[in-house]
């Protein structure tokens, strides 16, 4: 689940608040099964993280504090996924249930994809659970943000190389339009060819890169 700031207090943004409900009515529909991934970090001016009051708000709901695993250093979407791939390495997930608003799910589809996540992730958007509509302050945004993902690489890799597994990230950069990135600006043609050693030092060679806006 994400959130979606700036925010000022530890209070919950509307969209915020309407994300957390309805990811505390999909947990109650297996509650022995299911754990909670709220996602984000410190926005705005506020001394909480997005996750810090997102989990606050599901144990208000009744979600068990030890179902509940609060992701807080992501500063936007890509972070949410580069952020909850390592979490779901590092447990052992098979399968995420993404949970969004409507507006922002085709962001989060393309990074599941990009990221290696499209596999074991199934989609539930808050509007469906909830069974009505939120005004998103992301909308506006969202097709120069899709643009970016899509044409624009040093828009979203540099923060990909956060990514800990590092056969995931390996993943990342075999990808078509990564290698296309990669032979032009390294010459570097067969990424699946390097070696860890190689791939750690491309890794950090690309996080020294400036990151292109769209």
């Amino acid at each position: 689940m994400y959130g979606c700031g700036p925010q000022n207090s530890d209070k919950l943004t509307p969209v915020e608040k309407f994300v957390t409900e309805a990811a505390a009515k999909l947990f109650y529909q297996s509650p022995e099964k299911i754990r909670i991934i709220p996602t984000g970090g410190k926005t705005g001016q506020s001394s909480f993280s997005e996750a810090q009051v997102m989990t606050k708000e599901l144990i208000r709901l009744g979600v068990p504090k030890k179902c509940i695993i609060p992701e807080t250093n992501a500063t936007n979407t890509i972070e949410n996924l580069v952020f909850v791939a390592n979490i779901a390495d590092k447990i052992g997930f098979y399968h995420l249930i993404q949970v969004t608003t409507n507006i922002h799910m085709p962001q989060v589809k393309e990074l599941c994809k990009l990221i290696g996540l499209e596999k074991i992730s199934s989609y539930t958007t808050a509007d469906e659970i909830i069974k009505r509509e939120i005004d998103d302050a992301r909308a506006k945004n969202i097709g120069r943000w899709m643009q970016g993902l899509r044409e624009i690489p040093l828009y979203w890799l540099p923060q990909t190389t956060k990514i800990e597994n590092i056969e995931r990230w390996k993943h990342i950069i075999c990808q078509p339009r990564i290698r296309d990135f990669l032979k032009e600006r390294y010459e570097i043609a067969y990424p699946e060819k390097l070696s860890q050693n190689q791939l750690f030092k491309l890794q950090e060679k690309i996080k020294k890169e400036k990151r292109i806006m769209p």
